[in-house]
């Protein structure tokens, strides 16, 4: 991130905000995702219909677990690629975490359906499965998992509701839960590849399933419904969720170097854990059947104040940020009656810190010499 020179003479006499020096994320890449980007430049074959796509699809089944991957274009197109292959429409009810980033419950707005919003627990940041009991009512089609921040969800205990489960990792690309990879745990996982991601190609998505039936269904819908043994005969309303060649190639060199990059971002947060007061900024809380896996490193202060700690660090160069407010404070969500208690106090105490793959100590040394100075200042 960069800051712009206003064009207003007196501009430059005014003070504005400070250069950013340590980004809160950045892409980690390589001479691995080089080479595959070049070979499918060579190839000349860049389309999402190329050979490469399927290649990542492979390697990613292989590494979670999984008998079948779709890849698309996006995370959120993957949400939308499970809602819609399980049937999911109109009329139809589904419940989301109130403290997660906004794409799954805006996503089960965009197929039509209802999302019901649930609170969290407070030892995982994950779904309640108190809350989701409440919320169940006959017209409950499905529930959408967030492994939120790194850290699974409770999978056995909402296997055991009765209702589809859909596992959206975007976040928690090598966590683990009770000892099994995330991505495997649901009737259907969606991962991320945005930028910010430890995997990442830039933009791209993936539906993961272990049922022929659905892998098959989904890929018809993401090719615009059409046959695979009848090209331009469409059998159902599809559209292009397809991911391109190129991203796939980028996501070959990620893939490759998975155990490489999460690891370089639990050291992150490793790093951040020595020099850290848990006192004034505590980690998130991890369970004892889960290994979190890092995404941002998150930690707690008191809501009053994080505004003052964060204006700090910006005013470092260190571009540190609150988490997202929880759903049900969402203009587009909002709903009369809807209380999430816990969601909404994790949403006002929590922020990340810059966290990516080969971050200097000299990056890390000066985060925490700015809490420090925001904790003295208080």
């Amino acid at each position: 991130m960069t800051t712009r020179t206003r064009n207003h003479p007196a501009a430059d006499h005014r003070p504005g905000p400070a250069p950013i020096t340590v980004p809160l994320s950045r892409p980690s890449l390589s001479a691995v995702e080089r080479s595959y980007v070049h070979s499918a430049l060579d190839d000349g074959w860049i389309s999402g219909t190329g050979g490469i796509v399927t290649r990542f699809e492979d390697a990613l089944s292989r590494r979670i677990g999984r008998t079948h991957t779709i890849a698309v274009a996006n995370g959120t197109m993957a949400l939308e690629l499970a809602l819609r292959g399980l049937g999911i429409g109109p009329g139809d009810e589904v419940v989301v975490p109130a403290f997660t980033f906004a794409a799954p419950a805006t996503t089960v707005l965009a197929v039509g359906a209802v999302p019901v919003l649930a609170d969290v627990d407070p030892d995982t940041w994950t779904l309640s499965l108190h809350a989701v009991r409440a919320c169940l009512t006959p017209r409950t089609r499905a529930v959408i998992a967030v492994d939120v921040l790194g850290h699974p969800a409770d999978y056995d205990g909402l296997r055991d509701l009765g209702v589809p489960v859909i596992q959206d990792a975007a976040e928690a690309h090598g966590a683990r839960y009770r000892g099994s990879p995330v991505g495997g745990q649901a009737d259907v996982s969606v991962f991320s590849f945005h930028a910010n991601k430890a995997i990442s190609t830039g933009e791209g998505g993936s539906v993961s399933t272990n049922s022929s039936e659905l892998a098959d269904h989904m890929r018809l819908l993401a090719n615009h419904g059409m046959s695979p043994q009848q090209p331009y005969v469409h059998e159902v309303v599809g559209r292009n969720f397809r991911m391109t060649n190129l991203t796939a190639a980028l996501g070959l060199g990620q893939l490759d170097r998975w155990d490489e990059l999460i690891e370089a971002r639990n050291d992150v947060a490793r790093r951040y854990h020595q020099r850290l007061d848990p006192a004034a900024y505590a980690p998130r809380p991890v369970a004892p059947w889960a290994t979190y896996s890092c995404w941002l490193h998150t930690v707690t202060t008191s809501p009053e104040r994080r505004p003052a700690v964060l204006a700090h660090l910006r005013a470092r160069g260190i571009d540190a940020r609150a988490v997202w407010p929880p759903l049900h404070e969402q203009p587009v969500l909002a709903r009369p009656g809807t209380d999430c208690p816990v969601a909404r106090d994790i949403a006002r105490r929590a922020f990340w810190l810059p966290t990516y793959a080969g971050m200097p100590d000299t990056d890390i040394e000066l985060v925490a010499a700015a809490l420090a100075e925001a904790t003295v200042r208080k």
